[in-house]
């Protein structure tokens, strides 16, 4: 008991400071306009745009390759070309329950190959083309099989780098699948990999962030933050820009470092009372940097838009979503986590329209949990654990389609090549054309 209330205290103190902060750093969103509790106000929230103004969206993007797991060093999500006859082209069978208990792990596509890692540690390079496994890789020892593998991965020209929950980090030449160098570092990491300049930036389950040497795996240098006693599967989420690297810890802070000078340039608390007080365990999104704006929610009822320069909060909602967001000029797009999509204003947070997904799942016994966001020529694109991926009207929220592919789904969908592609648990490939 003496143990969990020392865990307490500082979350206590992180929690009334940043509750502190809120209230001056919101007084002027305040006047702009009132906050909706997504769980309050259901019918409030489910809210349509009018016909008279649609949104208007950035350029489409034909997207070629997806490298980072978040597809971008600052998880910055492009508005991709998807013009297909959302059909299957084929589900196939490959590798041996890819996170079957985990919902996290990469899923990349370069050219004509994924790549990709299952929970028994094998990582594997699959041909589209030829519906084929070219090589699969296993580094661990057989008294390590016991453990469920969750494995992060970035594809870096013809090198494949991982890191995973059990502290090792190593290299993979992707012509030969044969192991370039190896390192274990004892402590295992919880964020996926991000690359910048050169380096490879990861960070550990004690919250601790590394930057790494790619070329051996050595150390360059690291910096340690606060962590908890509790230590969810990839709670940690990196981005990176502008010289400037933001990383979460599982307290709940932001910290912005200035990697010209390693110097931290700011620090945020996002955690707020009702995560401890409802034994929530912390997690967040997707750290979204859309050059001055910072986005990022977490599951305890928050999104913020910070300013990367001074970490102020420019206006925040409360919404609750650990996926990824979606920026464009004039907009942000949000799934939370009881399956409505929400697009905000990006100056000021104002609701422009939204829409709740589980109106069209009547097929569901129990709450899906939901997963995305894609924006595709004008459409949005989310999948659902029960086995839906939904298509929605990005102009106008309006409902379009959704398609059964199967009960097993467990991330976010992907877009290469005027492509969809989806990896369920069951180790199933399926691609959407």
């Amino acid at each position: 008991m003496r143990y969990f209330f020392i865990f307490l205290l500082p979350l206590f103190i992180y929690s009334c400071s940043s509750d502190k902060d809120k209230k001056v750093d919101l007084e002027v969103f305040k006047r702009q306009g009132e906050k909706i509790n997504v769980f309050e106000a259901n019918n409030i929230f489910d809210k349509e745009i009018s016909s008279k103004s649609p949104l208007q969206l950035n350029a489409v993007q034909l997207n070629k390759d997806w490298v980072y797991e978040h597809f971008s060093s600052n998880n910055f999500y492009e508005h991709f070309v998807y013009e297909g006859k959302f059909q299957d082209i084929f589900k196939k069978s490959i590798g041996d329950y890819i996170n079957k208990n985990n919902d996290s792990g990469s899923l990349l596509v370069s050219g004509e190959f994924v790549f990709f890692s299952d929970e028994k540690g094998r990582v594997y390079k699959f041909d589209i083309k030829k519906e084929k496994i070219i090589w699969e890789l296993k580094i661990y020892e057989s008294s390590l099989n016991n453990y469920p593998k969750n494995i992060a991965l970035f594809l870096n020209s013809n090198i494949l780098y991982a890191a995973d929950n059990l502290g090792f980090l190593y290299s993979v030449d992707t012509e030969t699948g044969k192991l370039i160098w190896q390192q274990n570092y004892g402590i295992p990491f919880s964020s996926h990999l991000n690359f910048h300049k050169g380096i490879l930036y990861v960070v550990n389950q004690n919250s601790r962030l590394y930057a790494f040497n790619p070329t051996d795996g050595e150390k360059i240098w690291s910096f340690e933050s606060l962590s908890g006693l509790i230590k969810p599967s990839r709670s940690s989420n990196i981005s990176i820009f502008d010289d400037k690297l933001l990383f979460t810890n599982d307290v709940g802070d932001i910290t912005a470092i200035d990697l010209n000078q390693q110097v931290i340039a700011w620090t945020r608390n996002i955690l707020s009372q009702n995560t401890i007080s409802n034994n929530l365990i912390f997690k967040t999104s997707n750290i979204l940097i859309d050059k001055k704006d910072v986005f990022v929610s977490s599951n305890n009822g928050d999104l913020f838009n910070f300013n990367i320069d001074t970490g102020e909060i420019k206006w925040s909602q409360n919404i609750s979503s650990i996926q990824n967001h979606i920026s464009t000029d004039k907009y942000i797009f949000v799934l939370t986590e009881n399956g409505f999509i929400v697009v905000f204003n990006k100056i000021n947070g104002t609701i422009l329209w939204s829409l709740n997904l589980a109106k069209f799942s009547k097929d569901s016994k129990t709450a899906p949990s939901y997963y995305g966001l894609l924006l595709a020529s004008n459409s949005l694109y989310a999948t659902s654990s029960n086995g839906d991926i939904y298509k929605i009207s990005a102009n106008d929220g309006k409902y379009i389609a959704h398609k059964k592919i199967n009960n097993d789904l467990s991330r976010a969908p992907i877009i290469v090549d005027n492509k969809i592609f989806i990896l369920n648990r069951s180790s199933e490939l399926i691609i959407l054309n």
